[in-house]
């Protein structure tokens, strides 16, 4: 029975795998969890931080964007380590690194040392995306990565649901000081099973392509047009994406006018809606469009922006809480068309600094558009719609850059590899 799923593919990831590949998978699965977990768990936590803190919209806008100035400034650097040193080393220190300070955010006594501690934070976990899609790399083949990717970074949207849901919940009961302590401890835990029980190795008899058997430099990365149109439409997506994520939980305290329990609960659904847009995008890339990944890119972009629109244009909560499902899910899909080309055309020798230019763009957006949307908002007087109107004007960006990839089968054919 497990030989027949395995040999059939579909949407899921074909078990043989997970049995080829140990514990490699399961505890990359566990590591995405946990860093989107320790990430989005502010979301949440930023309302109490505030009251606490004495914070105005525009301070809490800098103190969502600060950590993503680390993460982002980290990202290069971060994937050349993992390709310069391996992906192990860099995975476990990450993992300590980020685990540290978000322990320490527990412990902030001003509005000053959270901007340290959580820029530093941003720093730590920002190795942790190259370094992870490399070791992924390293053990599955090229034409299995996309289904291989989309299935990992479910963990991604899975951290998000529990630090949304469980956030709140812990929140109300030992505080958020506690929470970020206790987020911290079980980092250093995930830590210690990554060295004991993860391997690293070289690509080798999986990476069988033509592609596969090139040499591409970070240099060559960076002369690709390519690889910047790829990061301009993941610029514009993470606009739209991050934007939303940060600011919907004060949005339906503040205007819909819920608890923060609740806030945590309905926060928590468009997490749920995106673990399928994942699935379902990395199922289309590889079965329906191949080749085409383009389409793809334009058509979660072009529903996320409609879904934007909707949520703070219609007056029932229900349809609003809809209109965020299907922005979660449509963002998710957007992002499996995006990721599909350098996942398949690129070496893993190159993975690490690839994935880490790739989440330079997107996370420059997601530390610019929280303090961007706190700064509208403060300016147009607590009013969330301008702050939402520039959220389309992201997933335009990313539509865009989708018209103009082309043909993804040769996209990095006349990349320089020297």
């Amino acid at each position: 029975m497990k030989d027949a799923i395995s040999k059939r593919g579909g949407m899921f990831l074909p078990i043989r795998s997970f049995q080829q590949n140990g514990f490699t998978i399961p505890l990359l699965f566990l590591g995405w969890f946990i860093s989107s977990m320790d990430r989005m768990f502010i979301n949440i936590a930023i309302v109490p931080i505030g009251e606490e803190l004495h914070m105005d919209a525009a301070s809490l806008g800098i103190v969502l964007s600060i950590f993503y100035l680390g993460y982002t400034l980290m990202q290069i650097p971060g994937g050349w380590l993992a390709d310069r040193y391996g992906s192990k080393i860099a995975i476990v220190t990450t993992i300590l690194v980020f685990s540290l300070f978000a322990g320490l955010s527990g412990l902030a006594w001003s509005v000053t040392s959270l901007l340290v501690i959580r820029f530093i934070f941003g720093l730590g976990e920002g190795a942790f995306p190259g370094a992870a899609t490399k070791l992924m790399s390293e053990n599955v083949a090229p034409e299995k990565r996309t289904r291989t990717q989309s299935v990992l970074l479910v963990a991604i949207t899975l951290g998000g649901f529990v630090a949304s849901l469980g956030g709140a919940y812990f929140i109300t009961q030992i505080g958020w000081r506690n929470t970020y302590l206790s987020l911290g401890i079980l980092g250093v835990i995930l830590a210690l099973m990554y060295f004991f029980f993860l391997r690293s190795k070289p690509a080798a008899a999986s990476d069988s392509t033509t592609s596969e058997q090139q040499t591409v430099t970070l240099r060559a990365l960076l002369k690709s047009t390519a690889m910047w149109k790829i990061m301009l439409a993941l610029f514009g997506l993470y606009t739209a994406m991050w934007g939303l994520s940060s600011w919907v939980p004060s949005y339906l305290m503040n205007v819909r006018k819920i608890n923060l329990l609740d806030a945590g609960i309905y926060a928590s659904f468009p997490t749920l809606a995106g673990m399928i847009g994942y699935l379902v995008g990395g199922w289309l890339v590889d079965k329906i469009f191949a080749n085409r990944e383009k389409y793809v890119i334009i058509f979660g972009n072009f529903l996320a922006a409609l879904s934007i629109y909707a949520m703070f244009t219609v007056e029932s909560l229900a349809l609003t809480i809809l209109a965020q499902v299907v922005a979660g899910f449509s963002f998710q899909v957007a992002y499996m068309g995006i990721l599909a080309m350098p996942l398949k055309q690129l070496p893993s020798q190159i993975m690490g600094s690839a994935f880490g230019m790739l989440n330079t763009g997107a996370n420059l957006a997601s530390f610019l558009t929280p303090a961007i949307m706190g700064a509208l908002i403060q300016a147009f007087h607590g009013s969330y719609e301008i702050a939402f109107a520039y959220l389309i004007v992201g997933n335009v960006v990313s539509l865009v850059m989708g018209l103009f990839l082309g043909k993804t089968k040769k996209l990095f054919a006349a990349t320089p590899h020297s």
